[in-house]
């Protein structure tokens, strides 16, 4: 069904990437530049490298047998189930790697740069090859990640406050162990 797929893309990714790093960087890059510029070089980057992975997931629904693809998609949940609650994350001083002259390029480049091949990426190509629909595997994980730039963009440091980093990767991890679960069985 499409909403499973819609509402799987956009609850997985919501809950993946409030509080990770890139919402991090974000929420920095808009402590120093116009929200709006920062917000709209994210979603950018997040539909650009959206679509890539939705494209490479629709090929695989195409080429790997259906239970090949349910092992697969389920042993990738878990294994970044795995990794985000044993902490693995990239260099913190990425940001600092793109020049800031214009904010807008800075944040689409740095955005895409982080997000190449990461779990919220590959998540998006497992769920487009499990459920094979593309278009609303690809809304979903695109507003959720747009929800989340924008909720980065707007809270300035004061996400911190609320919700601590290390009690949001917790989550994240849980809910990718969750996911993998559930795609084993379902």
């Amino acid at each position: 069904m499409w909403w499973k797929a819609f509402l799987a893309a956009l609850g997985l990714l919501f809950v993946a990437e409030l509080g990770d790093k890139t919402q991090l960087v974000i929420l920095a890059l808009a402590s120093r530049h116009r929200w709006q510029v920062v917000f709209a070089g994210a979603s950018a980057a997040f539909a650009l490298l959206n679509a890539l992975a939705v494209t490479v997931g629709t090929a695989l629904y195409e080429i790997l047998p259906e239970r090949v693809l349910k092992y697969a998609v389920a042993a990738l949940f878990i294994l970044f189930g795995l990794l985000t609650l044993l902490g693995r994350d990239k260099d913190e001083a990425e940001e600092d790697r793109i020049s800031s002259r214009n904010p807008f390029l800075s944040t689409f480049l740095l955005i895409s740069l982080m997000e190449l091949g990461d779990k919220t990426q590959l998540s998006l190509l497992a769920l487009t090859a499990k459920y094979s629909y593309p278009f609303f595997v690809f809304l979903g994980g695109t507003l959720a990640l747009c929800l989340t730039s924008l909720i980065g963009a707007l809270a300035g440091t004061g996400i911190s406050r609320l919700i601590s980093p290390s009690w949001m990767r917790r989550i994240s991890g849980m809910v990718f162990l969750a996911f993998g679960a559930v795609s084993l069985f379902w």
